[in-house]
């Protein structure tokens, strides 16, 4: 089940990361669309804790540049469909078992598919005009379902600016699988229980250029 909460996880957070850095656009424009691009050397791992142990999931998915379509107003910005529909697969926790786990406990036969709706952003209004030079904080609001459960989601973050055109993104979230309907895994007939809490990490450096039209 870590795999596909972590498989989600990644896609999820270089999704804020390109859509709060696409709302770098000019104030009061009308909605514009801009491509962004998660570099080489971005990290995102997640950490959770059993009654036994604790673990680390690491991310190591490359994605390539996607265009977004965002309307700004002050440090405000408003998405309209920017969905994501995922897979939840291909993630590497270092156990083979956790593999075995995350089909059933994510009902992939019946539900293949997460999906995460961007809804809007906040952050100061002149640090998406280049005017901060030191960390600023962001705020972004998203829908996500999971096995046909849907979740309104606030995303809390930090970036900066390192040149026009280029940003770094941090920050943690905790996420909790039940309530998207996701028991959390069990093994040695329940003696080892993975807790319902889990922790993502992310570390993001982000491009961001004009959309050809």
């Amino acid at each position: 089940m870590f795999y596909d909460k972590t498989r989600w996880l990644c896609s999820f957070l270089f999704l804020i990361a390109g859509i709060f850095l696409t709302g770098s656009t000019t104030d009061n424009s009308g909605p514009v669309k801009k491509r962004f691009h998660i570099q080489n050397g971005s990290k995102l791992y997640l950490k959770g804790t059993s009654n036994v142990n604790k673990f680390t999931c690491d991310c190591e998915d490359q994605y390539t540049q996607q265009v977004m379509e965002v309307e700004r107003n002050g440090g405000y910005a408003r998405f309209n469909n920017v969905q994501l529909h995922l897979k939840s697969k291909n993630f590497d926790c270092h156990n083979r078992k956790i593999d075995n786990d995350i089909q059933k406990a994510l009902q992939a036969d019946q539900y293949p598919h997460i999906k995460i709706a961007l809804v809007d952003t906040r952050q100061h209004a002149k640090c998406l005009e280049g005017d901060c030079k030191d960390w600023f904080d962001v705020q972004a609001k998203v829908r996500i379902t999971i096995t046909n459960v849907t979740k309104e989601q606030s995303i809390s973050a930090r970036a900066r600016m390192l040149s026009p055109n280029r940003f770094e993104l941090q920050g943690e979230h905790a996420l909790q699988m039940s309530a998207y309907g996701i028991d959390p895994p069990e093994a040695m007939f329940g003696m080892i229980k993975v807790n319902d809490w889990i922790t993502f990490h992310f570390n993001l450096i982000v491009q961001v250029d004009e959309a050809q039209m």
